[in-house]
């Protein structure tokens, strides 16, 4: 298959300090006809095997449908479409898989278990393992004949993953380890084949990790969680009791574990952020839909400004979401083919490629958890009473949403690393930000803010004011606390904050001139419009909040003369930004797939 990649790579993080061009962002529009092809064969199998089963799957009285519907993924190539072809599966690019996780995404339970499986029970084995373990495992995986789970979470150890106590013993004959565990929150521990586990041998500092099979003696589990969400996906308890393991089931090195989780986290938090936008667009459809049919005062609900505001703010945010998740994804992409052109493995290309870009994984994880949450809460609130029916389609998203913000690692954990891996490089000397940071007191000296003619021209202007802000804000805050800046977890999330809205803002912005210069369609100002006034409001709040923190009288008040000035841009309609938004996709009653002002649309839900 020919894929679509832009091929000028860029370095991680660094869109903080430097600019790309418009041309050379990938963007949802650039995949191209046999990616739309296969988007349409995972929708009709979505559309037949998956979506009518949900009410089944949610009740958990069936519990062989999740198993059975991932041997019918394995059978059309979904479960392997980035594992190499020898393995059984399809050799396609990290963007492809990521559009493959959005069109999953709409599934609730079974994007879960879907998710769970191709990801983090799968890449362990693709990255770390022998091949005598990717013979054995890998190609059941891709086929689904085999089920994985992934074993990391503990009671004790959820966030701070290497406090785990389960143990791992060498045995007197040196041909097995003993592993003694508990292990708690295993999505499809229910009815896995083969379990990634990691634990401690004897007395080291850092995780191994190790393959074992369900049919190995000492493993018992407890029933199945009663969670708020995603009910359907098969959540459960398992323990370890003097499990023998072959040695030859160590996965990796000895130690190495922990290294695998954070690097097969990198992409899990990359691909939820994918992942949510199949949901979020199933939502939104609902919603327009609910709104011209449901009358009040004689009049469609979607007649009305606050419905209409509404909607705008769902579709913008979905856009946005969808502009950073596929811009991140190719970048990854381009830069995984740069080292494999430099001689590097192709494995070895892809994890280096993803470690480089772990901010931006870290910001499609947190804004595309958060904009799910935003708009099915919004969903059920457009429905009203309605919404909180279960008999209407908003319960469901509503409750399977809120875990989105927790797994992956928390937000809040996602927050301290996008600025902590920042900070480390920077000392590295990877990234000039020290550099950078200490020209932006004579940039704000010396400002001048120049209208352009040209509309995207003024905002890129405003786009790298708000760069000069961030680091304005993050220079202060180290200067301030110096090597103690990570303990300040305020401050940490208020920079955070900031990068992840300028992150937003740019991409989003590129997009829209990119598909502006091709249709000249006005609906992409007022995108473009509607983000900027989130963003920057969002930018401005979170840089006093960081600054008043640790700085006062008249060191406090230039800076907020600066904050203001940095953030300044001018006031358009933003009530008719988000009308005309809202009216251009109820005309076209749906917000769907590459429907996006220039592609016949995909269908995401059944007829």
């Amino acid at each position: 298959m020919k894929e679509v990649k832009n091929k000028k790579s860029v370095i991680g993080g660094e869109f903080l300090l430097n600019d790309t061009h418009f041309n050379d962002v990938f963007i949802l529009e650039d995949f191209n006809e046999d990616q739309r092809m296969m988007v349409q064969a995972c929708n009709d199998f979505l559309k037949k095997e998956v979506i009518p089963l949900t009410e089944k799957i949610d009740s958990k009285k069936f519990p062989d449908i999740m198993p059975n519907l991932i041997e019918k993924a394995g059978e059309l190539g979904l479960l392997g479409l980035s594992i190499d072809q020898e393995y059984g599966g399809m050799d396609m690019s990290f963007n492809t898989s990521m559009l493959i996780a959005d069109i999953v995404g709409i599934t609730g339970s079974f994007s879960t278990a879907y998710g769970a499986h191709t990801g983090i029970a799968i890449l362990p084995l693709k990255y770390y393992g022998s091949e005598i373990q990717k013979d054995k495992f890998l190609t059941g995986l891709v086929s689904g004949k085999i089920k994985g789970a992934y074993c990391l979470t503990e009671p004790d150890s959820g966030s701070d993953a290497n406090s785990g106590k389960t143990k791992a013993t060498l045995t007197s004959d040196k041909n097995h380890y003993n592993i003694n565990g508990q292990k708690m929150w295993i999505t499809n521990g229910g009815f896995a084949d083969l379990f990634i586990v990691f634990a401690k041998i004897d007395d080291d500092k850092l995780l191994s990790a190790f393959l074992i099979e369900k049919t190995f003696k000492g493993i018992t589990m407890n029933e199945e969680e009663e969670k708020l969400g995603i009910k359907g996906s098969s959540t459960r308890q398992i323990f370890f009791n003097d499990v023998k393991v072959p040695v030859d089931n160590l996965l990796g090195s000895r130690e190495g574990g922990f290294k695998i989780a954070l690097n097969v986290l990198n992409i899990g938090r990359i691909k939820l952020g994918a992942g949510v936008l199949g949901g979020c667009r199933g939502v939104i459809d609902n919603a327009i839909s609910y709104s011209k049919e449901r009358k009040q005062f004689n009049n469609p609900i979607s007649n009305f400004g606050a419905i209409k505001s509404k909607l705008s703010k769902m579709i913008v945010k979905t856009f946005s979401c969808e502009s950073i998740s596929y811009r991140a994804g190719n970048d990854i992409e381009n830069k995984i083919t740069e080292f494999q052109d430099s001689g590097i493995s192709k494995n070895e290309s892809e994890l280096k490629a993803i470690e480089l870009f772990s901010v931006e994984c870290a910001i499609c994880k947190i804004y595309g958890s958060e904009i799910l949450d935003f708009v099915v809460d919004e969903g059920v609130q457009i429905y009203g009473g309605m919404g909180f029916s279960e008999e209407a389609p908003m319960a469901r998203p509503y409750r399977d949403a809120r875990i989105s913000r927790i797994y992956e690692g928390t937000n809040e954990i996602n927050r301290m690393l996008i600025v902590g891996t920042l900070l480390k490089r920077a000392l590295k000397n990877e990234i000039p930000l020290f550099s950078e940071a200490s020209k932006v007191i004579d940039y704000v000296e010396n400002i001048k803010i120049i209208e352009e003619e040209d509309f995207f021209e003024n905002l890129y202007n405003l786009i790298n004011r708000l760069k000069k802000l961030s680091l304005y804000v993050l220079g202060n805050s180290a200067l301030h606390y110096g090597d103690k800046i990570k303990d300040e977890q305020e401050i940490m999330m208020n920079s955070a904050d900031i990068i992840i809205n300028i992150y937003v803002l740019e991409s989003t912005v590129k997009r829209c001139q990119k598909l502006y210069n091709k249709n000249s369609n006005s609906i992409l100002k007022a995108i473009s419009n509607v983000s900027l006034y989130e963003c920057v409001n969002n930018i401005k709040f979170s840089s006093k909040e960081a600054l008043v923190s640790f700085m006062d009288g008249k060191k406090l008040e230039d800076s907020i003369n600066t904050i203001n000035n940095l953030t300044a841009f001018n006031n358009f309609n933003i009530k008719e930004s988000n009308r005309e938004i809202a009216n251009y996709f109820l005309d076209k009653n749906r917000y769907g797939l590459f429907n996006n002002f220039q592609w016949k649309e995909v269908l995401l839900v059944p007829d």
